[in-house]
């Protein structure tokens, strides 16, 4: 398990690998360009919010599929659903 968190410590995940993400890339959605987002793909059951998810905002544009979380006290993107 690795623990993950925004910048304020109000939000904290938790995400079920074992080592070093595998596979770090730059998403090309229009959002991810603009704030220059990396990321690493894991699956939803290896994915748990542990605190704050009442503090989590979603996120939408365009076709509303993709679901982008922020924390609503500090700002920073914690994760999404893509499309």
């Amino acid at each position: 398990m690795k623990k993950l968190t925004c910048h304020c410590g109000a939000v904290e995940t938790e995400i079920n690998i074992t080592g070093d993400l595998e596979k770090v890339v730059k998403c090309n959605c229009s959002i991810c360009k603009r704030k220059g987002a990396v990321m690493s793909m894991v699956k939803n059951e290896d994915f748990k919010i542990t605190k704050g998810e009442d503090k989590l905002k979603l996120y939408q544009f365009h076709s509303k599929i993709a679901k982008h979380y922020f924390c609503s006290v500090c700002g920073i993107y914690t994760h999404h659903n893509p499309r």
